[in-house]
């Protein structure tokens, strides 16, 4: 199965809840129904409970919002201003940082990405480090707002 498909929009899923509950009260079982539209028995369980108990409307597709990301520039900045908080720069510190001066909040693990990104490196004794002797450092540059 391949990862250019796309997905199908909210309109679709809400025909597709619908159609399910169209056929459940026509008297097919749930697992009939699961078989025919590619989905769960659970999925159509949880169709048919939540629609016994708002109707339709609690079919409806709830909006999703994602937040983007923040700009590399603007993360280099923030930890930048950060760093003289603090003797050791630690991933929870710069997620922190992060998250106070944008509002979001990255996973420890993503927050590690962006530190590589931006060219820190880790140990232990240290924490992250930005080597700033080192000219055209990606992190200094982009704090400085030189590259973008």
């Amino acid at each position: 199965m391949g990862g250019s498909q796309s997905r199908p929009g909210p309109a679709h899923l809400e025909a597709r809840r619908l159609s399910a509950i169209g056929m459940v009260e026509q008297g097919a079982s749930q697992a009939e129904v699961a078989r025919q539209l590619c989905v769960s028995r659970e999925a159509v369980r949880q169709w048919v409970h939540a629609y016994r108990g708002g109707g339709p409307t609690a079919l409806a597709s709830r909006p999703r919002r994602k937040r983007g990301r923040v700009p590399l520039t603007e993360v280099a900045q923030a930890i930048e201003r950060g760093r003289v908080e603090v003797r050791a720069l630690t991933t929870p510190h710069v997620r922190g940082l992060i998250e106070r001066a944008h509002g979001v909040a990255y996973s420890m693990s993503s927050v590690r990405a962006i530190l590589r990104r931006l060219g820190y490196a880790y140990s232990r004794e240290e924490g992250w480090r930005c080597p700033e002797s080192a000219p055209g450092h990606l992190a200094t540059s982009l704090a400085r707002g030189l590259t973008g």
